[in-house]
């Protein structure tokens, strides 16, 4: 009986400071989703169109696209002006769209409808991840999405809370995809995140650092860089990719039929 009773209890204590670290985690999601002026101020604002410039610094080639998204029912569309680096740079013709209307994905070039099954699926892929990324900071206590406490880590003199993100089944594109969020403890936004998209194929992490810029009250990120990193986030080389939205302005009064426009 007294080694049953002596098993138990570190079972049970183990369980309370896993209850524990989660609520703990959840807490400090709450905040952060807070600090970039909340979901709710976000949905007000109804929708959103802005230029999305892709660059990669070592040769200076870019993916440029207008975007557009209606956040209720997460509608994504987008007109690409110049395809280089990942957005079918090999495929002839001159304007390629890409639409999720919150369900089903198409993409077009010239118009008439893509088919081939790998570039439909990376007009699909584009169209959830580049919505994702830009309500990133709104939804990161959606449901399905699970926070982990990790040990504290020091960048460049700061002391930022560490969350682990993961994903349920049949949440996002893949329940294999992680995120590393390091919270500013003063401002208790995200300043940077180790992350990887196995939907692209990359297993390995990224570190992704961001900026943000105050636009109808709310924080959005219109600067990031990403490089290959590690886990513990040591960039493993100076390889580093840019991302600029500019021109963001929201409440353009899109519907699912004018949004194409």
């Amino acid at each position: 009986m007294k080694k049953i009773i002596f098993k138990t209890i570190p079972l049970v204590l183990i369980i309370f400071i896993t209850a524990a670290q989660a609520q703990e985690a959840k807490e400090l999601i709450t905040k952060v989703v807070e600090s970039n002026g909340g979901k709710k101020a976000l949905y007000k604002l109804k929708d959103v169109s802005y230029d999305y410039i892709f660059k990669v610094k070592d040769n200076n080639l870019a993916d440029v696209s207008k975007e557009r998204y209606i956040f209720n029912g997460e509608v994504s569309y987008a007109e690409y002006t110049k395809r280089q680096v990942y957005v079918l740079p090999q495929m002839p013709g001159k304007k390629y769209t890409q639409f999720f209307d919150g369900d089903n994905s198409v993409s077009k070039m010239d118009g008439k409808v893509i088919t081939g099954e790998q570039p439909a699926f990376l007009g699909h892929i584009f169209r959830k991840t580049n919505y994702y990324w830009f309500t990133m900071m709104f939804k990161l206590s959606d449901p399905g999405v699970n926070h982990k406490m990790l040990p504290s880590r020091n960048v460049d003199g700061i002391t930022y809370k560490v969350v682990e993100m993961s994903f349920g089944d049949n949440i996002g594109e893949s329940s294999k995809d992680r995120y590393i969020l390091y919270v500013n403890p003063k401002t208790y936004r995200v300043d940077q995140f180790l992350y990887n998209a196995t939907g692209f194929g990359l297993t390995e992490p990224n570190i992704v650092k961001v900026k943000y810029e105050k636009v109808d009250g709310i924080y959005i990120p219109t600067y990031r860089k990403y490089a290959p990193a590690d886990w513990d986030g040591n960039v493993i080389k100076e390889s580093w990719t840019e991302q600029f939205s500019k021109n963001v302005k929201f409440n353009n009064g899109y519907n699912l039929e004018n949004i194409q426009i």
